[in-house]
């Protein structure tokens, strides 16, 4: 057997992959593929007991509970000797039936080679094998592993468990605190999530920035019922549609007779929100002269109604929150720099969507769930679809998408929604990408010589994105027919061959096969 192209295939992905999961789990997999074990992972030892990770089976199907049993004697062994263990039900029978480990996941032989980093040893790679036994040559080849792989593997672990650690406390983070309405995964989000589990229960005003449609009225929402004054009212006021004269009744009220039209005493915005919390919206809309007694109030917890002369006290937290710059309106003169710093006591900023794209597949599910009326199972995106909401650069933010969703669902005569349900914009960005690879497919296709006696190329104009799609959904898929009938040839029809030759785990090359089979290819 010659390991030294698995062994070669090892080092290019220790050269060039860095991902903390898909890496081992994928160099466990060549592993397994080229010793035939039956399945395989990483045993490190945390403190005096020993954790299994990233488990890998020959077929990378899930691996079950009983599967996972491993021996701890034969681990402790390892790292205690530095020593590679081989046991083998043939060689080792009385050892071996005394280990139930062994015993229930029915292997027939084992090999627990330790790994090491820098004179620690941290660990094992603890291979199985059931029906065929584990040979010196497959012991060399893990061992190999093992010393190639040793401080990749080391650091991944170190890397995998912060990210455990991290998980659990946002987990803990969403379990404890009302993030209601509020979805995000995205490393931005759940530092400013955690900003405002930390300041809600303060007093001090809030200034929360962010584009138009990122947000910011859930988190002035959650900033108040995670705070002690969530027994008390919520009031909320968009400024940004009254003006000076208007907003000033709005926010301190007014008495009868205090101008024309008030006919009746008006308890104001700000005294409705006795005990709790006022959301002004878009503040830097208001007007000098109401800045002015917004301080006021800001400064002094006071408010005085339009036409009254008498001041009342009141306990109201303020929110505030923008998508200008206020900074840069403060330098113009439009708005009051001593408020502007009163109302930043605390600032948060919500990153737009763009700059968090990984929260997208989240939010769509999130949208599809709450805009889908009809009864049965969720519809399903097509991949174009998938592509259009992925990549558009959603200037109106998640309130964009969460239209776009609801659009579509409302649109949607059946199951499948495909780009033809979402917004004209939405789809432009995928259509001109699909366009330019057209294009340059188009444009190597014409630099290429054509073959003696062969007819020219049909020529295509103006081809919509559906049928540009089409296309390359077809040609990849002739291209992956033709790959794996001479893949199939040069092997004799042999399966396993073919998929030691060419890389493929031989169950998901078997898949592939039937698909095309399936789909009339041969």
């Amino acid at each position: 057997m010659d390991l030294y192209p698995a062994l070669l295939k090892i080092v290019r992905i220790l050269l060039s992959e860095d991902d903390d999961v898909r890496t081992p789990e994928l160099l466990l997999g060549l592993v397994i593929e080229a010793t035939g074990a039956d399945r395989g992972f990483i045993v490190v030892r945390e403190g005096g007991s020993y954790e299994q990770r990233f488990a890998v089976r020959f077929d990378r199907a899930t691996i079950t509970d009983e599967e996972r049993r491993f021996s701890r004697g034969l681990v402790r062994q390892a790292i205690e000797t530095r020593q590679i263990v081989r046991l083998s039900r043939e060689a080792d029978a009385p050892r071996f039936a005394l280990i139930e480990s062994l015993e229930a996941s029915g292997a027939s032989s084992v090999l627990v080679v330790p790994l090491a980093h820098g004179g620690e040893v941290y660990g094992t790679v603890y291979v199985e094998y059931g029906t065929r036994g584990a040979g010196d040559e497959a012991l060399r080849f893990v061992a190999e592993f093992a010393d190639l792989a040793g401080l990749f593997l080391k650091r991944a672990i170190e890397r995998e468990a912060l990210r455990r650690r991290t998980q659990s406390l946002e987990r803990d983070l969403f379990a404890r605190h009302d993030f209601q309405g509020i979805v995000a995964q995205d490393p931005r989000m759940i530092a400013l999530l955690k900003t405002v589990a930390q300041v809600a229960d303060a007093d001090a005003t809030v200034l929360i920035r962010g584009e138009t449609g990122t947000g910011k009225e859930l988190v002035a929402r959650a900033l108040h019922v995670n705070s002690r004054r969530r027994g008390k009212p919520c009031v909320t006021l968009h400024t940004s549609a009254l003006p000076g004269t208007v907003l000033e009744s709005e926010l301190f009220g007014h008495v009868r007779g205090a101008f024309t039209g008030a006919d009746r005493d008006r308890v104001g915005r700000i005294a409705s929100a006795q005990g709790g919390t006022l959301f002004l919206d878009e503040v830097a809309e208001i007007a000098p002269d109401v800045q002015a007694k917004l301080l006021r109030f800001l400064q002094f917890g006071e408010i005085q109604r339009v036409g009254s002369d008498r001041t009342e006290r009141v306990d109201v937290r303020v929110i505030a929150a923008t998508h200008q710059d206020l900074p840069a309106l403060v330098e113009a003169g439009k708005f009051r720099r001593d408020l502007y710093f009163r109302l930043k006591v605390i600032e948060v900023e919500i990153p737009p969507l763009r700059a968090r794209a990984g929260d997208i597949p989240l939010l769509v599910d999130h949208f599809l769930r709450a805009s889908w009326k009809r009864p049965g199972e969720l519809p399903r995106w097509t991949s174009r679809a998938e592509r259009a909401l992925r990549e558009h650069a959603y200037p109106g933010n998640v309130r964009e998408l969460a239209h776009a969703v609801e659009r579509a669902c409302i649109l949607a005569t059946g199951p499948v929604l495909d780009v033809d349900l979402l917004p004209p914009d939405l789809t432009a960005a995928a259509a001109a990408g699909a366009a330019t690879a057209g294009a340059a497919a188009a444009g190597a296709g014409a630099a290429a010589p054509a073959a003696a006696g062969s007819a020219p190329a049909p020529r295509f104009s103006k081809l919509s994105a559906d049928e540009l799609e089409a296309a390359r959904e077809a040609g990849a898929a002739e291209a992956e027919r033709a790959f794996l009938a001479a893949l199939l040839d040069r092997h004799g029809g042999n399966v396993s061959q073919a998929a030691r030759a060419s890389g493929l785990n031989r169950t998901y090359l078997q898949k592939l096969l039937a698909r095309h089979r399936a789909d009339g290819g041969g």
